[in-house]
């Protein structure tokens, strides 16, 4: 499988998210911006620059080899995302990511220590890895996307206005109740502090006055 597959695929990402997805060569230059081309410096064979919204990537491959040839990969991947970055906006630096995709689909070896070797170096900037499957090239892709700022599940999910999670009288209560306030005490003072939240001196008065008169 090759990375413009995968280039492919993520523009097409990004648009079903209402996202523009553009080629931006320049990311893939060999040389500064607003330096003059050097004869001598070639650019990286397949790689791939694209902005998608507001996100800046490189698209490259990446053979799962051995920890050596990993590691010369992400030294030439980390000079280019350098050089690229003098095209980007400000803003979108920090964005960067480097999405890489594996040359074989079924790696030998010790692939898994591979992955999470350039994954957990975010030198430069953040790097995920695709592996594709041919039997099942979809969902594959679709498992490295959620790994991605491309995956957003709360879209697809509901608003909830009345969670468990919003309504925290009990555990107050239970709190204050532990702390040696009676049951009715605690319940007071819990319904005392929504009622003068913006009151704070004659709340205190009423806490005062209410634990006093359960004594």
């Amino acid at each position: 499988m090759t990375p413009e597959v995968l280039k492919s695929l993520l523009a097409k990402a990004a648009v079903q998210l209402g996202w523009k997805a553009d080629d931006v060569k320049d990311f893939t230059s060999p040389t500064f911006r607003s330096r003059p081309a050097e004869p001598d410096v070639k650019s990286i064979d397949g790689l791939f620059g694209l902005r998608l919204g507001q996100y800046p990537v490189i698209v490259a491959p990446i053979a799962l080899d051995t920890v050596e040839s990993v590691t010369s990969a992400l030294k030439k991947l980390h000079a280019q995302m350098v050089v690229a970055r003098s095209y980007m906006y400000e803003r979108e630096v920090i964005n960067a990511h480097l999405f890489l995709c594996a040359t074989s689909p079924t790696p030998t070896g010790d692939w898994q220590r591979l992955v999470d070797l350039i994954e957990r170096d975010e030198t430069v900037c953040r790097k995920v890895v695709w592996i594709p499957k041919q039997t099942a090239l979809q969902e594959s892709f679709d498992g490295f996307l959620s790994r991605t700022f491309l995956a957003m599940p709360w879209a697809e999910v509901k608003a909830v206005s009345d969670a468990p999670l919003d309504q925290t009288h009990e555990l107050a209560e239970r709190i204050l109740e532990r702390h040696g306030l009676r049951p009715e005490t605690a319940q007071r003072w819990v319904l005392l502090t929504e009622q003068l939240i913006d009151d704070p001196e004659s709340l205190v008065t009423e806490l005062v006055q209410s634990r006093e008169a359960s004594k």
